[in-house]
C-alpha cells in the first residue's frame, strides 16, 4: 500500500503489516527510479569532462524548464513552465519538480529525483529591474 501523494511529492510505502497490504509494484517503480538518478550520478561523478555525455540526443526527450527559479519544497527543486513532459503534457504548463539531485546552469541541466530537465531561460524578477 502506497500513501496518496500529490505528483511530485515522495510516495511512502508501508509494509510489514499482517495483512500483507504492500504495493509491491509501486515499490519495484520506485526502486527502478532510483536507479536511473544512481546511474547519473556515477556518470557526473566520473574523472573525465561530463559535457561530453550530454548530447542533444541523449538529452532529446528531457522537458525542457523555462522561466525556471530555484525553490525549496522542503528539499531543493524547480519551478517553471515545462514543455515534453512524460507525466505532465502540455506547453508552457506551470510545474514544480521533485527533489534536484544535480544542477548546472552553465550546462542548463538539472537532475531531479525523477527524470533530467534541460534549462531554458532562468526567472527574471522584473521588480528589480529599476
Amino acid at each position: 500500500m502506497a500513501l496518496e501523494s500529490r505528483i511530485g511529492e515522495p510516495t511512502v510505502y508501508y509494509f510489514g503489516s499482517k495483512n500483507g497490504d504492500v504495493d509491491y509494484d509501486g515499490i519495484r517503480r520506485e526502486i527502478e527510479r532510483l536507479e536511473k538518478l544512481v546511474v547519473d550520478l556515477w556518470l557526473v561523478a566520473s574523472p573525465f569532462d561530463c559535457r561530453r555525455l550530454f548530447s542533444e540526443k541523449t538529452l532529446s526527450d528531457a522537458p525542457l524548464l523555462e522561466d525556471w527559479r530555484q525553490a525549496v519544497r522542503p528539499g531543493p527543486c524547480l519551478v517553471g513552465f515545462s514543455t515534453g513532459h512524460p507525466l505532465l503534457p502540455g506547453c508552457g504548463r506551470p510545474i514544480m519538480t521533485s527533489d534536484i539531485w544535480l544542477f548546472s546552469e552553465e550546462l542548463r541541466l538539472a537532475r531531479s529525483m525523477s527524470r533530467w530537465y534541460r534549462l531554458g531561460n532562468p526567472f527574471r524578477d522584473m521588480s528589480k529591474d529599476n
